[in-house]
């Protein structure tokens, strides 16, 4: 069987039926079906939700498909302890996809007068957004010189029937081909493609060099060939088991505003600058397509970077603290802004090496926290035991003023005004490790040789 959405919705259920709950009334795509998605989390209940019945369209949506954290290794078909060494072995050993004839992405071809954004039930998050935007997107493109595959998630805001705009970060390699084919004049190929197997979406964030194709570290998180067909309008080639594919061109010297869009730091950004646009020339689907929905503002959009960022922050800190055990990029920091890290420490000072690196690793982390290796970094609650009993806070807490960070960051600022938005914001970390040449107060637990192997079903009547 094919790993595409609907095997991993099966994998889900199987797993867990609550895993998956489908609501069948008539839902509006502005508000109505965010609102649902928004009441479980107030309930704290994150599980994919399939939306049978959208208003304005006849396609279903499924949101929530990575909704929580024990969803990405359930997609990399390893355990949580494990998902950060498969998704490192995966990038660095990609699998070449393979070319097939034909797939269910061309069960319905639309082109020219055909093609029509607004019968896709494209959904509308958040109270002051400004209209309906792509989320699940999957940005396909080729490096014009090299022809090396390219993608990223990038949200697009439908602009009428054939024209999207669509916002890529500087730092995206689709960005960097984009600017390459502009420079010399032309517009730069794309498909868009939308659902497909949660693997894929996490290939898509994997930080990796310009040569290596992005469809081939796809390949290896699924472990099998990505399989792909060739696109009907453009000169790219498509996951065959996608669900809905939009194929087109970025146009070169056309910019666009969008409006107001309720993002991953649960704010509003300021205005926007000027972005680019993509025409649509055709629009291809399965006869019963899914259409993958992600809300911004919500849990899932912040999971889908964590593995490819926690690789980044690993292997970066490695090379200064070559003792570092495990990072952690928690939900509290939005899997970004706050890195926990774990070490075994073999003398005095390697803590504030290991902080050092963790800040610069990434321009969106702001906040590193550093504890000895006893100490589970995927426990917030131990993370801050460690900082609440090991920590002299004249000390262990040190500032990196007015350092560089991500322009996405809602409170950075500029060298002239600390209101005026910018890519500057003073960075912190907090060493948490005991001493190595002083003495320090003995741990006391349970031996865990003993208490990790028992088994509650053998002790406690009716365990589940």
């Amino acid at each position: 069987m094919v790993k595409d959405l609907r095997y991993f919705i099966d994998v889900l259920e199987r797993k867990n039926p609550e895993n998956v709950v489908r609501v069948k009334r008539e839902v509006d795509p502005r508000f109505e079906l965010s609102g649902v998605l928004r009441k479980l989390q107030d309930q704290n209940k994150f599980p994919a939700v399939m939306f049978s019945h959208v208003k304005g369209s006849e396609i279903s949506v499924i949101s929530n498909v990575i909704g929580k954290p024990e969803n990405i290794p359930l997609a990399l078909e390893t355990t949580e302890d494990k998902a950060l060494e498969a998704y490192s072995k995966a990038v660095d050993h990609p699998i070449e996809p393979k070319i097939v004839n034909t797939g269910p992405i061309r069960d319905v071809v639309m082109t020219g007068s055909d093609v029509d954004l607004t019968k896709l039930p494209v959904i509308t998050n958040c109270e002051k957004d400004d209209g309906p935007y792509i989320t699940a997107g999957i940005t396909l493109v080729k490096d014009p010189d090299t022809g090396v595959r390219d993608t990223g998630i990038f949200k697009g805001a439908i602009r009428g029937k054939n024209k999207v705009i669509l916002p890529m970060e500087e730092h995206a390699r689709a960005n960097y081909d984009f600017r390459k084919a502009e420079a010399a004049g032309k517009p730069l190929e794309a498909v868009v493609f939308i659902g497909h197997h949660p693997a894929v979406a996490l290939g898509s964030q994997a930080k990796v060099p310009y040569t290596v194709d992005d469809l081939a570290v796809m390949s290896g998180l699924l472990r099998e060939p990505l399989e792909l067909v060739k696109c009907e309008t453009v000169d790219l080639e498509v996951p065959a088991y996608a669900e809905i594919a939009l194929e087109g061109r970025i146009l070169p010297k056309v910019r666009e505003y969008h409006g107001a869009f309720g993002d991953f730091a649960k704010y509003y950004a300021h205005p926007p600058s000027p972005s680019s646009v993509f025409e649509v020339t055709a629009i291809t689907h399965r006869k019963d397509a899914i259409y993958q929905h992600i809300f911004a503002a919500h849990p899932e959009h912040n999971l889908h970077g964590k593995l490819a960022r926690e690789t980044v922050l690993y292997q970066r800190v490695k090379a200064i603290v070559p003792m570092v055990q495990k990072v952690s990029l928690p939900m509290s920091g939005l899997c970004r802004f706050t890195a926990y890290v774990s070490i075994r420490k073999d003398y005095d000072g390697a803590g504030k090496l290991a902080a050092l690196g963790a800040l610069a690793s990434d321009p969106f982390i702001k906040l590193a926290i550093i504890v000895d290796q006893d100490v589970n970094v995927s426990n917030e609650t131990e993370v801050l035991w460690a900082i609440a009993t090991r920590t002299h806070a004249n000390e262990a807490i040190f500032v990196v003023p007015d350092a560089a960070v991500s322009g996405i960051d809602p409170s950075a600022y500029t060298v002239r005004s600390r209101v005026e938005k910018g890519r500057l914001n003073a960075k912190w970390a907090i060493d948490a490790t005991k001493p190595v040449e002083a003495p320090f107060a003995e741990f006391s637990d349970v031996p865990r040789q003993v208490w990790e192997r028992i088994d509650l079903k053998d002790y406690v009547e009716g365990w589940k």
